[in-house]
């Protein structure tokens, strides 16, 4: 991937035909659903992952790596399939079926390609909800048509610092929608962006990819021209925000997840213009997710409290900035 794309994913939803949707199905009905979907799942080579028998650690870690919500696990009918370098499948989540790839070194175009043959596949076995009208059906009317979810994680540091509501409010106009990834209440850690489209009804899907495509070319062009602008117009600014959060980092004895994200955002930009120099290559993507809670857990083989968490994370981060930067 570039300095500003961090991973494509698509979600592909469908629901089988002369069913209820997940919302109105009743508990004999789902699991009929599960039944017909893991069937033709294990029949093209699909191996279901038995949730229930998890520890909470291995549920969450899946809930870490962005596999399916914590909600989902809740449910009584449902079905996670994976198989080996292909996409994963959820069954009972959102829709009937959620055929789903996430990939920091494939293009969008790879993982299309990768969907909708598993797609392919699971339509010679069972029949999913059609109209010749208004395409595959689906619960939710912005997922009707294609039933198409294409995305792209982008890293936009230098914009969300001159302001991001511009170019937000432009690209909606447009049918687009630039939002904080995975932010809680409301805000946005470590300047990462999702960018999808509203709705992707009425044309074909291999014109959504290749629009998503030349979309994000344009907005890592901006930001990459804003990250010039931050460099030669605001460099105390730009230098006082990364060693700021170079100083949080090594020094910190309690740091929240929410802290770590923006601090290893601003490092990572921070590296990118030369105001900080490694002595070591590092992906700043895989050193935040191990410094997610999730994962912090999972390391340590138990369930940790926040103080503890936060406690760890400060130890684990004085000494990646020791090792990368000294």
């Amino acid at each position: 991937m570039s300095e500003v794309i961090i991973g494509n994913q698509i979600k592909l939803y469908r629901n089988l035909d002369s069913h209820n949707f997940n919302i109105k199905a009743d508990d004999e009905e789902l699991k009929e659903i599960y039944e017909t979907l893991s069937d033709a799942a294990a029949s093209i080579g699909y191996e279901e992952v038995s949730l229930n028998e998890l520890s909470s650690l291995q549920r969450l870690k899946l809930v870490e790596e962005g596999k399916f919500s914590s909600n989902f696990l809740d449910r009584k009918h449902k079905g996670f399939f994976q198989k080996e370098n292909m996409p994963d499948i959820v069954i009972n989540g959102l829709e009937h079926l959620e055929i789903r790839e996430f990939s920091r070194d494939k293009s969008l175009d790879e993982i299309f390609k990768n969907v909708y043959e598993v797609e392919d596949k699971l339509e010679d076995k069972v029949s999913f909800s059609f109209d010749p009208k208004f395409g595959y059906l689906t619960s939710r009317v912005l997922n009707t048509g294609t039933g198409l979810r294409p995305q792209v994680i982008l890293h936009l540091p230098a914009l969300n610092y001159f302001g991001m509501e511009e170019i937000s409010k432009g690209l909606m106009r447009l049918g687009y929608v630039l939002m904080p990834y995975r932010s809680g209440a409301g805000r946005n850690a470590g300047s990462v962006y999702t960018l999808t489209f509203e709705s992707t009804f009425g044309d074909e899907e291999d014109f959504y990819i290749n629009k998503l495509n030349m979309i994000t070319k344009e907005i890592t062009d901006i930001e990459l021209e804003n990250r010039k602008r931050f460099y030669l117009d605001n460099i105390i600014q730009l230098e006082d925000l990364v060693n700021r959060s170079f100083g949080m980092l090594s020094s910190a004895r309690i740091l929240s997840e929410e802290e770590m994200k923006d601090a290893m955002s601003n490092i990572k930009l921070g590296t990118e213009l030369s105001i900080l120099k490694p002595n070591r290559k590092i992906d700043f993507y895989d050193e935040v997710m191990k410094l997610k809670n999730g994962h912090l857990q999972i390391e340590r083989g138990a369930i940790l409290d926040i103080k503890s968490r936060d406690i760890l994370r400060a130890n684990k981060s004085r000494a990646l900035m020791k090792e990368v930067f000294k």
